[in-house]
């Protein structure tokens, strides 16, 4: 039974793509004082409102550059292992099927468990990116369904399971381009530029 699953041609990783992303504040313009005791107190509330907004959208920030920089790409870094190992005997470099069950169970499923492993213990850190954390799970999930689906094909000889495999692996770009559209226009909401197509970078040197 040949594969030609084409991995060979992966352009769209869930997490690698997740590039330098860059902070944004506009500063806030300077309230000038009114005469009178009154009027003076009002501004200093106003002043101290402003600021306690402030803080909270630093931390959002901080939380959003945290879960993009830190927690998405430790599970970045076990998925390209995991991809690259698959691409490797896959589509173009397709030889037989025991090479390709040999690279699976040595070395892009354990890979793929770790991402997945990963996924499972991000923590949102605030309220909005609590469903983003739940799709990267979702995502990688349903990645993993895939791989142990082709795994089971080849083992059975069934050719129905790796069309089953394939449809697991549509469905897994279909989940990524959803979540890099929604992290994009979530991070612009608190400022945040979401950029994919730079190399990443700590929060630290932000």
């Amino acid at each position: 039974m040949k594969k030609l699953l084409g991995l060979a041609l992966i352009t769209a990783l869930l997490l690698s793509g997740c590039g330098e992303v860059q902070i944004s504040i506009n500063k806030d313009q300077e309230v000038e004082a009114e005469t009178g005791s009154a009027k003076n107190e009002k501004v200093d509330l106003i002043n101290d409102e402003s600021e306690s907004e402030k803080t909270k959208e630093a931390d959002k920030q901080k939380a959003i550059l945290q879960f993009i920089n830190e927690d998405i790409y430790k599970v970045a870094e076990y998925e390209v292992v995991a991809f690259q190992s698959l691409a490797s005997v896959s589509g173009v470099n397709y030889t037989d099927d025991q090479t390709v069950y040999r690279e699976l169970t040595t070395i892009t499923i354990p890979a793929y468990e770790k991402a997945l492993n990963e996924a499972h213990g991000i923590e949102a850190g605030i309220p909005e990116l609590e469903e983003m954390a739940d799709r990267v799970v979702t995502a990688t999930q349903t990645f993993y369904d895939s791989l142990i689906l082709e795994k089971k094909a080849i083992e059975d000889q069934e050719e129905g399971l790796i069309n089953e495999s394939n449809a697991k692996m549509e469905e897994y770009y279909k989940l990524v381009d959803a979540y890099h559209s929604d992290m994009k226009l979530l991070a612009e909401e608190y400022n945040v530029t979401y950029d994919l197509n730079e190399p990443k970078q700590n929060v630290e040197e932000l």
